[in-house]
């Protein structure tokens, strides 16, 4: 162990509400963006299983990850990492190893999976195995139509309540019932989101927007889906043909010139507990994630 980190007095514990100003700094830090206190709350004091844990120098936060508690399409429960981070000076000594190695010992009796979304700093994975890690890569694309599109109607979010009888099991990766939507969407800067419907013949379709601006001018996020999978495709393609700036996420590379390639994004599953490779394949078999199942998109301040 590098004796830098040996001498020094790290505590690791999990972070209360009270830590939020270190967490804020630590945030602001890192990722030279602001993380306000409600959404430090609403992340990961809203529900009694998700968690910050930290590593402390004296009462200063060095170093963090957040596990956000989830279930799969199977009901069963895992662990989603976010905001994990570590002060610039404290890297490379293995504090950030440590750290996850404490976490994995906290939740190794409650879940056999744990999802990852790496930074381009940081590939920990709670030393699982590769042959245990499932990676998948997408890319993230922004339409820049040069053609007038057509008039695109939106509902606020508030008519979620209206449509969730079309909210039903569907092929997502992560297990999305009436309550996870309203969690999601309903409980924290509720103003940003937008519903927009599709209807194709006796079928309908629901695309959760958000809606920001930047200097281009007000943009538009495809964050998540519910309603009829038959026409879920053709819902999604109507949008990227007809809304200008419209941030989408892409199994495949694209080769347009109206689509621009804003990044590109990993999708790690790691398995902590023993998994055969039958039910591995039929596990993750079309199983489809959104961009609101990441941090990316949400409003921090």
């Amino acid at each position: 162990m590098n004796s830098k980190l040996k001498n020094s007095k790290i505590i690791y514990r999990k972070l209360k509400i009270s830590d939020y100003q270190e967490f804020r700094k630590l945030f602001y830090s890192c990722f030279k963006r602001k993380a306000s206190v409600e959404f430090f709350k609403w992340r990961y004091f809203n529900d009694k299983s998700s968690f910050c844990y930290g590593a402390f120098a004296s009462s200063k936060l060095i170093a963090n990850v957040g596990m956000i508690s989830m279930k799969i399409n199977n009901n069963e429960k895992i662990f989603s990492r976010h905001s994990s981070m570590v002060l610039k000076k404290y890297r490379g000594i293995g504090i950030y190893s440590k750290l996850l190695n404490e976490v994995r010992k906290k939740i190794l009796k409650k879940v056999r999976l744990v999802v990852m979304w790496p930074n381009k700093n940081n590939f920990a994975s709670f030393g699982i195995s590769k042959k245990n890690i499932f990676n998948k890569k997408y890319y993230l694309y922004k339409t820049s139509l040069n053609t007038l599109s057509k008039k695109i109607e939106n509902y606020p979010i508030n008519e979620l309540n209206r449509f969730k009888k079309f909210i039903e099991i569907n092929d997502n990766f992560f297990f999305k019932n009436f309550n996870y939507f309203k969690k999601r969407y309903l409980t924290y800067k509720n103003e940003e989101y937008l519903l927009n419907k599709f209807e194709f013949k006796k079928f309908s379709s629901f695309i959760v927007l958000k809606r920001s601006r930047d200097k281009s001018g007000t943009n538009y996020t495809i964050l998540d889906h519910f309603g009829s999978e038959k026409i879920k495709s053709k819902h999604i393609s109507y949008l990227i043909f007809n809304q200008n700036r419209l941030i989408f996420l892409s199994k495949k590379k694209i080769y347009m010139h109206d689509y621009k390639l804003l990044d590109k994004i990993n999708f790690k599953i790691g398995y902590i507990k023993g998994i055969n490779l039958k039910e591995k394949n039929n596990f993750l078999h079309n199983k489809e994630i959104f961009l609101g199942d990441t941090d990316i998109f949400i409003t921090l301040e």
